[in-house]
């Protein structure tokens, strides 16, 4: 394979290029969508997308735009989602562009469904949750976060003036990001909340640390209650810890898209910054939470299980000593049950010698004197056996 020497700076370029931002009348009304994708889905995801959008190529790379019949059409594909924007013209229903029967056919999960209307000093709604003023008072924007009967969420974008259509591509844009943004911020606060019984639960399991009077099973029992702990905290990381850093990262670009625009509330209602604050904050809050009380208990179990490790050493260490201190004193008394022997063998066989060698020199002697010769001759005897026992000792001991 070719080395190229500008992948790098090529793949920058393009990532930086990936998704531009679209070119829209100040006046338009549009429909947005996001469809979560993994590596599994991708393409039975795009396969679904193609199904509607016959044009839609085979090698999608992450943005695609359209014109047609009308209708204005944006497919870009993000880390976690597919994101599809498309106009709505005069006097359509956004259910006409939507398709019902296409999107429940989706093969997964439809993150975002929402409704943008823009216009030079919109009529705004009586009813929404939230408003605020943006770039000083050049634009007015209403949110309904809540969905209608139809499940649309709506948002309502009023220009004081027109800014032309780059500007209000960039401006509706970001207002769409903030939707989207502020719905993942919250995905997967279920399994979030799940996990807070099975930590309170490990920490009320959690063993004591005073392991000074156990025994050495009850230490290994103990030592594979804190093993199961710390496997179950492990696997809470890591179903949870990508989860929670993304939901963190949403939730920070919401605000920082809020800060771009300059949204601040009006003093008769509430601001979009402000309700989003109190609803969406407190579920970032709990995740880190979750996350700490997880790292906590971690903790603990780590300096519990190292605690009951070196106790578990220190016993070995001191049961080591014991049976060396039990093996010196068996070899004291071994050697000395051997000097012992030693002793009696040296007897025996010296007196079994001198009983072999009277006979062989009685003959020669003369019967009076026998009992004296057998007198001298026995210390003889016992000393040439003794030396012999002491040199095969040593040399037993020179060559173990």
């Amino acid at each position: 394979m070719t080395n190229d020497p500008h992948r790098i700076r090529l793949d920058a370029n393009r990532e930086l290029h990936a998704r531009p931002f679209p070119v829209l009348s100040a006046g338009c009304h549009l429909v947005h969508i996001c469809v979560r994708v993994s590596p599994t889905s991708r393409e039975s995801v795009l396969a679904w997308i193609k199904e509607k959008m016959g044009d839609f190529p085979d090698d999608f790379r992450g943005h695609w735009e359209t014109e047609a019949n009308k209708s204005w059409v944006r497919i870009e594909r993000h880390t976690e989602f597919v994101s599809i924007a498309q106009t709505v013209a005069g006097g359509w229903d956004p259910w006409d562009v939507l398709d019902k029967g296409w999107i429940d056919k989706s093969p997964e999960d439809i993150l975002v469904l929402t409704e943008l209307r823009s216009g030079i000093n919109l009529k705004l709604p009586d009813h929404y949750d939230a408003i605020s003023d943006m770039r000083d008072g050049a634009v007015t924007t209403a949110v309904r976060f809540e969905p209608d009967q139809n499940g649309l969420s709506a948002w309502w974008v009023s220009f004081a003036d027109d800014p032309g259509r780059e500007a209000a591509g960039r401006l509706l844009q970001m207002v769409l990001e903030i939707e989207t943004y502020r719905t993942l911020a919250v995905m997967g606060m279920d399994g979030i909340r799940a996990a807070h019984p099975t930590l309170q639960r490990v920490a009320n399991e959690l063993p004591n640390g005073d392991s000074g009077d156990s025994d050495h099973s009850d230490m290994m029992k103990t030592l594979s209650i804190l093993s199961d702990q710390e496997s179950e905290l492990h696997e809470i990381w890591e179903n949870l810890a990508w989860r929670i850093g993304a939901n963190k990262a949403y939730h920070d670009l919401v605000f920082e898209r809020l800060v771009q625009l300059r949204a601040h509330g009006r003093d008769e209602s509430v601001g979009i910054r402000h309700f989003l604050k109190r609803r969406l904050t407190p579920a970032i809050a709990t995740a880190d939470t979750v996350m700490r009380r997880r790292s906590e208990l971690a903790d603990q179990i780590d300096d519990r299980a190292q605690l009951l490790r070196t106790q578990l050493q220190l016993n070995l260490q001191s049961q080591t000593r014991d049976l060396l201190e039990s093996l010196d004193k068996s070899a004291v008394r071994q050697l000395r049950l051997q000097s012992a022997v030693e002793g009696l063998s040296t007897v025996a066989i010296a007196y079994y010698a001198v009983g072999l060698i009277s006979p062989t020199v009685e003959p020669f002697v003369d019967p009076r004197y026998e009992e004296w010769v057998k007198a001298a001759i026995a210390p003889v005897v016992i000393g040439i056996v003794w030396i012999t026992m002491v040199r095969i000792r040593n040399k037993f001991k020179r060559n173990p």
